[in-house]
């Protein structure tokens, strides 16, 4: 839950998550950054139709991330850098295709 213009608003992880998704390539096992995080939040608290200011948007960025951790969704790997940990978001498998090339005779 974070405070938002003397009211307080709740987000929930997976839903975040899923936002994250659609805005940058979040995939599963991939780094994230706190800024990201941060401006991740600002979107989404604007797209419900509230405004948050920047330095708020720190403090609820951290709040963010604490709950994200604590289901283990983040795992941090730095003071600034969390590693993604949303299996559903793994990108396919890629197949390889086995091509012969034909040879040229010179």
């Amino acid at each position: 839950m974070i405070a938002v213009k003397n009211s307080s608003y709740t987000i929930l992880p997976e839903e975040f998550v899923m936002f994250m998704k659609s805005k940058y390539r979040w995939y599963h096992l991939s780094n994230v950054f706190f800024r990201d995080l941060q401006y991740g939040v600002m979107e989404f608290v604007h797209r419900h139709g509230f405004s948050i200011k920047y330095g708020a948007s720190e403090a609820a960025a951290s709040k963010v991330i604490a709950s994200l951790e604590e289901k283990r969704i983040l795992k941090k790997l730095d003071g600034q850098t969390w590693l993604l940990n949303y299996p559903s978001l793994k990108l396919a498998p890629v197949k390889r295709m086995n091509i012969t090339l034909p040879t040229t005779v010179r």
